[in-house]
């Protein structure tokens, strides 16, 4: 038997002690899709808390910089 072999015929490693097994995870709960109209409420209530918290402006950015004529 060969070295590799060898290392084949070994158990792999489960990173456990005493091959402890995970706890299950919970059952998925269902997921409702919402509607047309739930989700136009949600974007309204997105968009308002946005401009509360930050000026959105034009979404142009704000030009700095200005053309002058050489003198």
């Amino acid at each position: 038997m060969t070295p590799l072999e060898r290392l084949y015929a070994e158990q792999w490693p489960t990173g456990t002690f005493g091959h402890a097994q995970p706890a299950p995870k919970p059952p998925a709960r269902p997921i409702r899709p919402w509607s047309p109209e739930e989700q136009a409420e949600h974007v309204a209530q997105l968009a308002a808390a946005l401009d509360e918290t930050e000026s959105r402006g034009t979404g142009q950015p704000e030009c700095h910089l200005h053309a002058v004529d050489a003198a």
